[in-house]
């Protein structure tokens, strides 16, 4: 993807003008060593792992891209990992990352976020490992976030570790199939409670709290963050969104699980299902805050070099409203329809409602799941509008608008109106 000399310009700008973090530089960028900045290292190491001498050079790799950026890649080394995705197909797992690294002619939402390295490494039907990976997520970023802080205390930055911090306490909400270490939470809590920017606790039990999940889960976190700027927000924005896109991969699971139960007469573990993705989605909020914390400036260069990588093409997001009700087609413009061949959940509790004896209770669950998703929905319209204004969407939507009318659709609307 070709990116103009005036978002160049104003990238650099931030990263040599503005300090370490919100707003600024990322970390990486700014305590590289030489070697790591120009990345003169990485094509011998590749060359090695070709000859099947080395296993294959993650760190150096990545190290290397967070400091330049994707599109700071020198085109040689992002041809070389091209050329090597075509003779990787006996590692599928390396073969579902290495299009993170070359993707700048066909950039596409799933190789920005490394969703197809996602589904072979953490497997989206299996909640713990994908609570595993929300979990790796949002510790990590309170540990970046912290960081930053340390390196260079600053209002914004405080507001942003806080809500980072806060994402981390609320791990029993957002992934409540991890088994979080409880001290983490209450370092966090504590943390939050005083008045000052000291972290040092809190990061210490986070660190071993990430150093607690599964190896493979942890290295799909480190792997998968590959900015395509050198600034520090989009590190925040990658993890963000991977921690939606495992949210939305648990509800989506928790519908689909759901059916089967109802289907089965199992209405009650239905119902229990539906309140738990709730909670889920209740705790989203404290999400929404991190984001907030985007600068304005920031996100309009972090919108320019991620242009064709938009979030309206989440699978699971579709997946989510797809097994919930028949969508119209203007909801679904932008995306597959996965679910036509399956009964929706609307379309199965409406047909054997009058034969359950707990309709009534499940039926009060698909409607908080509804309040709970519609307010998600309108929560994503707000920071939008709050930070691009009402531009077109990168995905070829009207942008904060269709947001807007997005967040208006429920995800049962076949049901009654309730008395």
């Amino acid at each position: 993807m070709l990116i103009s000399e005036t978002l160049l310009e104003a990238e650099a700008e931030l990263v040599h003008s503005a300090p370490i973090g919100v707003g600024g530089t990322c970390l990486q960028a700014a305590d590289a060593s030489p070697d790591t900045r120009s990345g003169r290292k990485v094509p011998e190491a590749l060359r090695q792992w070709a000859a099947g001498r080395t296993d294959f050079p993650f760190t150096a790799v990545v190290d290397h891209y967070q400091v330049v950026g994707r599109n700071g890649v020198r085109p040689h080394v992002a041809a070389m990992l091209r050329d090597l995705h075509g003779k990787s197909r006996s590692d599928p797992v390396l073969a579902e990352w290495l299009p993170m690294t070359f993707d700048d002619n066909d950039a596409s939402y799933s190789s920005y976020v490394g969703l197809d390295y996602f589904d072979q490494v953490v497997r989206s039907a299996d909640c713990q490992r994908v609570d595993a990976f929300v979990a790796a997520a949002a510790i990590d970023l309170a540990l970046l976030e912290t960081r930053a802080l340390a390196a260079a205390p600053r209002p914004p930055q405080s507001v942003r570790t806080r809500a980072a911090v806060r994402v981390v306490s609320q791990l029993s909400r957002l992934a409540p199939d991890f088994k979080l270490n409880p001290s983490v939470a209450a370092e966090g809590v504590a943390a939050l409670a005083e008045a000052g920017t000291n972290y040092d606790s809190f990061g210490s039990a986070a660190t071993l709290a990430l150093r607690s999940v599964p190896e493979d889960i942890g290295a799909a976190v480190r792997l998968t963050l590959l900015p395509t700027t050198r600034l520090h927000d989009e590190q925040m924005f990658i993890r963000c969104i991977q921690i939606f896109e495992g949210l939305y991969r648990q509800i989506a699971t928790a519908i689909s699980t759901a059916i089967t139960d109802l289907l089965d007469g199992n209405a009650a573990d239905a119902k229990d299902r539906l309140d738990r993705a709730s909670g889920r989605l209740e705790a989203i909020p404290t999400l929404f805050r991190v984001l907030t914390t985007m600068p304005v400036d920031a996100f309009s260069i972090i919108r320019g070099f991620t242009h064709g990588r938009s979030a309206v093409q989440s699978r699971a997001f579709r997946d989510v409203e797809f097994a919930c009700a028949p969508r119209s087609q203007r909801s679904t413009d932008h995306v597959p329809k996965a679910h036509d061949e399956q009964p929706t959940l609307e379309a199965v509790f409406l047909a054997m409602r009058h034969a359950l004896p707990d309709a009534v209770p499940l039926e009060q669950s698909m409607r908080r799941l509804d309040r709970a998703w519609v307010a998600m929905k309108r929560g994503h319209w707000g920071i939008t509008l709050k930070v691009i204004g009402t531009v077109p969407g990168t995905g070829g939507t009207a942008g904060a608008s269709y947001l807007q009318s997005a967040a208006k659709v429920s995800l049962f609307p076949g049901l009654p109106e309730a008395a």
